[in-house]
């Protein structure tokens, strides 16, 4: 693949690289994006002649002939030739994660391997040397305003040399070429963070520099031979984030640090369980490489999850309570509902329990609504490094209610797990309060608390009253309450609220149709309606682009149709609304918000819809390889804004709301789970037939015991049409179209 900007992170330390190929540098902090700085850092070789090749990481050295790189979802190599000596090196970036195993993931610590090995001429050009046996390979850093010393090998511990770093970290979040958030400055502090890089190899030394390690390693042929195996560890020790509980401001730390008191302690825990760590990462990197992507999307998964991961915050609270949030990327905001209601689908596939404690950090953020005696949440939970109250300019009631309740509902189902349904019933009923206040005239739309998420649209799409968008995610909503309240016997209450849902969902789906799509709102009117952000009253007489055609019309629905839920609203008037958005809509890098906005771009809403389209059979041709175009012309030719949702007009950048990819490896096989339904879980498949596929269904996975099921279509054997069949199957799961007919509920 071409050279382009690239993050490699942990979950929840903070501690990542981002490689910047074209500005010849990479970014580096123990304590993340935003906090890094720019490191010099030289990976090479030096041949016989004495002349240096160098990756793309420093401005320093002659750059290697040919450089690609490959990633993985943990990992990424790059690929360098030397065309002079006919040599192929390679430089590969491990950052260990297998789903479920706190103790992996959490370790601050990235695992290095270089190798050398000959290579058939390159692009015809003939070489001045005969190819070496052996090589000179060095890594050697530069970064200001830290103290790096470099060691020699320690001959006692049978490991090479090492280099430390030691420095302090100004706790102020900065975007590139942006001016720093006067607030965000104000509220700074320091803390100080150490790092270490080892060499497994004993034969490492200092170089005759002092600036890093070398090593000499025989040029062996592919697949064979020696490589250069080194560990990178970070520490940092200091409390890190303010977090507001109850009435007190506490400062909590790391977890990591709580598992590994120093760099010491990471450093041994990282060499003493290299080998066991690499190998169950590497083979979740393989489970999900069996999964029949195209490049463009298998690119995508790979990207937004570090970016993911890059974002995360697992810390500890003084009384040992676990706190886990993550940033909103370039904005960052503390677990923005929205954002991680479009990420549950890769919680529920990876690690819900992540899902959950972020339930309990939400329902400590409600706001008291006297008007409907109920409650709505604030959109976040803190910004920078203070998750002490709400960072974002406004409110987003409704939608923001919605999220929590259709979030909580799908965790139930997936998971089976009743507990924050029975914590939270009185939040749930408070919040269902709000929502059925919102409702002024009785017309089932809300006309209040209607700003919402799509920030950058046109008031119609963002904040106009009776948006079709908000009335069916409402109605979803409110089903949602009802059935979280059956399951904890709650029986009388749960079918008030559907008895609500029942009355008012043809109403909606009849008042919002315009033959081919739903309106974007059904009111017109712009008296009393004013700007979300200066809170000024619109001029206009009426609302422009009221009866646009929209991506977001079901967007509600994804998640109850996840776990089986009754359709609220027409199955056909669905389908008909996101195939008609999609021709309306559809730019060069993907839909924009509305047919007024074409190129006013999100990609996770995208992937949303079309997760959507593909769980009712309605997908079309895949719409990933312009997605993935947006991001490779975001990140060469000297850009550098990591996964990035939007198109240039915005910046929602190092965002991690990408990882919504994770939805594909669900809407394909269309894996649905009811762990509550009647009589016993029911799960189900049912893949397209016409063509051989392996969708690993990471839901039902035991990770600990290494199993995990897979939809199998064979089409190899000897019948005329393609068989599905589940491998390692723990539980039962209906293939749908082969085991029975088609039934009545969603998906």
């Amino acid at each position: 693949m071409q050279l382009m900007s690239w993050s490699i992170a942990r979950l929840g330390s903070r501690f990542g690289l981002l490689f910047e190929p074209h500005h010849k540098r990479v970014r580096h902090s123990a304590l993340g994006r935003f906090l890094d700085a720019p490191l010099n850092l030289a990976v090479g070789l030096e041949g016989p002649d004495g002349k240096v090749r160098v990756l793309p990481f420093t401005q320093e050295g002659e750059s290697f002939h040919t450089v690609e790189q490959f990633e993985r979802a943990n990992s990424i190599t790059f690929r360098a030739y030397s065309s002079d000596y006919q040599l192929r090196f390679e430089f590969n970036i491990h950052s260990a994660f297998y789903p479920q195993d706190e103790s992996l993931c959490l370790l601050p610590a990235i695992y290095l391997e270089m190798r050398i090995n000959p290579s058939k001429p390159i692009r015809w050009v003939k070489p001045k040397f005969p190819t070496p046996k052996k090589v000179k390979l060095f890594l050697k850093l530069k970064r200001p305003d830290t103290d790096i010393q470099v060691f020699c090998p320690n001959e006692s511990d049978g490991l090479g040399g090492r280099i430390d770093l030691e420095y302090d970290v100004d706790l102020t979040p900065k975007l590139d070429h942006l001016p720093v958030d006067e607030k965000l400055a104000a509220a700074s502090r320091k803390v100080h963070a150490s790092e270490r890089i080892i060499s497994l190899n004993p034969g490492a030394i200092p170089t005759s520099e002092g600036d890093g390690l070398q090593i000499e390693l025989p040029v062996s042929e592919e697949g064979s031979g020696i490589k250069w195996r080194l560990v990178w560890g970070a520490f940092c020790g200091d409390p890190i984030l303010n977090i507001k509980q109850g009435n007190e401001v506490e400062r909590a730390k790391f977890r990591y640090a709580s598992i590994w008191p120093s760099l010491d302690d990471v450093m041994y825990a990282a060499i003493k369980g290299r080998d066991e760590r690499l190998v169950l990462s590497r083979n979740f990197e393989k489970l999900l490489e069996q999964a029949p992507l195209r490049a463009a999307q298998r690119h995508l998964l790979n990207q937004s999850f570090q970016q993911y991961l890059s974002n995360t915050f697992w810390c500890e609270l003084p009384d040992r309570t676990d706190w886990f949030s993550v940033w909103e990327g370039s904005c960052f905001f503390h677990s923005t509902l929205d954002v991680e209601y479009n990420l549950t689908p890769m919680y529920l596939s990876l690690w819900p329990s992540l899902l959950a404690m972020q339930f309990d950090q939400w329902a400590t953020r409600g706001e008291t609504h006297e008007a409907s005696n109920g409650m709505y949440l604030a959109h976040d939970l803190g910004v920078g490094f203070d998750a002490t109250k709400m960072g974002y300019d406004h409110h987003m009631p409704v939608e923001e209610n919605c999220n929590f309740l259709l979030m909580m509902q799908a965790y139930a189902h997936w998971t089976g797990d009743l507990i924050p349904i029975r914590k939270h019933e009185d939040l749930l009923l408070k919040l269902a309060d709000y929502l059925l206040w919102t409702d002024t005239d009785d017309s089932g739309f809300p006309s209040k608390g209607v700003a919402n998420t799509i920030d950058d649209a046109t008031a119609a799409q963002q904040y106009s009253r009776k948006q079709t968008y908000l009335a069916i995610k409402r109605l979803a909503a409110l089903a949602a309450v009802s059935d979280m309240l059956m399951q904890i016997n709650k029986t009388e209450l749960g079918q008030m609220y559907q008895d609500i849902v029942d009355r008012f969902s043809p109403i909606v789906e009849k008042t919002a149709w315009r033959g081919d799509h739903f309106a974007v709102c059904v009111d017109r009117s712009t008296v009393g309606v004013r700007d979300a952000w200066t809170n000024r009253p619109l001029t206009d007489d009426e609302i422009d682009g009221a009866d646009a055609y929209s991506i977001y019309s079901s967007n509600g629905l994804l998640l109850p149709m996840m776990c089986g839920q009754p359709w609220l609203i027409s199955e056909s008037k669905i389908r008909r609304d996101l195939v008609s958005s999609v021709r309306e809509t559809l730019g060069h890098y993907g839909c924009g918000h509305n047919d007024q906005e074409i190129e006013n771009v999100w990609i996770s809403q995208n992937l949303w819809r079309d997760h959507m389209m593909r769980y009712l059979g309605a997908s079309g041709p895949n719409r990933a390889q312009g997605y993935w175009d947006m991001q490779v012309m975001s990140n060469t030719f000297g850009q550098c804004y990591g996964f990035v949702d939007t198109y240039v007009t915005n910046n929602l950048s190092f965002y991690p709301r990408g990882a919504t990819t994770f939805g594909y490896l669900l809407s394909y096989p269309r894996l649905t789970i009811d762990r509550l339904a009647p009589g016993g879980a029911r799960i189900s498949v049912d893949p397209d037939h016409g063509y051989a596929q392996r969708w690993p269904l990471l839901p039902l996975a035991d990770w600990k015991a290494g199993k995990i099921p897979v939809c199998v279509v064979d089409c190899g054997g000897d019948e005329d049409v393609c068989r599905v069949v589940i491998e390692t199957q723990l539980e039962s799961v209906i293939i749908r179209g082969q085991d029975e007919g088609k039934t009545g509920m969603i998906g």
